[in-house]
């Protein structure tokens, strides 16, 4: 995959030319640490990938899509968490939050893959389809089992020591992970760790109180140290529908 990288902080650039460079189909384009640089180079050529920061001078990662006609695949990359929401509207493949180890970039890495697969070999009935959260699924092993879970089926996990419990549409299941591994395998713009034990799906909210939030009736407490940049998303999040209605 051609890919370019856009970001404001040349250390940060480098991180990513460094472990991109370990994965053999990914093949580097062009390097920008101003944006609109960037918008001239796509101008005149066509990539598959764009990792682009969000807080940059001049025009924000959130804003670039906005002047591509047709924008390339997007993985976001950034310092801060609140900008996962507008992520999601925008139909990215992926939001890592910086510091970015290999393993979580190389996962997105493949996202990205299999959409422009898909796109390319014509599987979906629409370019964007394959971004929709309703098409992800995750497997998780349980004992010695495999369990293939439909993304948006999944209300809320669960922490109980290296186990979690994964709580669905349909059925429950324990599996042997630390909560932390959980918040890695699930996609960021979908899901949000309220508590040091539990992990939200944001769509599945029915009502946030002051300290929890209600899912399926039942009550999951959000701690003190998330509760903050919690709020000021689900705050962020009833603006947009309301300038919407």
């Amino acid at each position: 995959m051609d890919y370019i990288i856009i970001d404001d902080e040349p250390d940060a650039i480098d991180v990513l030319k460094f472990h991109l460079n370990n994965i053999p189909f990914m093949e580097l384009k062009a390097t920008f640490r101003d944006p609109l640089d960037a918008l001239e180079y796509l101008q005149k050529h066509t990539v598959d990938l764009l990792f682009l920061d969000i807080n940059m001078p001049k025009l924000s990662g959130i804003s670039f899509p906005k002047f591509l006609q047709k924008p390339p695949l997007i993985i976001f990359t950034t310092a801060y968490s609140e900008y996962a929401l507008e992520s999601y509207e925008l139909k990215a493949v992926d939001y890592l939050l910086k510091p970015i180890e290999f393993d979580r970039l190389l996962q997105a890495v493949m996202k990205a893959k299999q959409v422009l697969n898909q796109n390319k070999g014509g599987v979906t009935t629409k370019p964007e389809a394959s971004h929709d959260v309703s098409e992800q699924t995750v497997f998780i092993k349980s004992g010695s089992e495999f369990h293939q879970l439909p993304i948006q089926n999944i209300k809320y996990i669960e922490s109980d020591g290296n186990y979690v419990t994964f709580h669905t549409a349909k059925r429950s299941i324990l599996a042997r992970y630390k909560i932390s591994e959980v918040k890695e395998l699930l996609p960021q713009q979908f899901f949000i760790r309220i508590h040091r034990s539990f992990i939200v799906a944001i769509k599945h909210i029915e009502t946030v109180k002051k300290h929890y939030v209600v899912i399926d009736g039942n009550e999951i407490p959000i701690s003190k140290i998330y509760r903050e940049s919690f709020l000021s998303i689900i705050d962020d999040l009833s603006k947009k529908i309301n300038n919407e209605t």
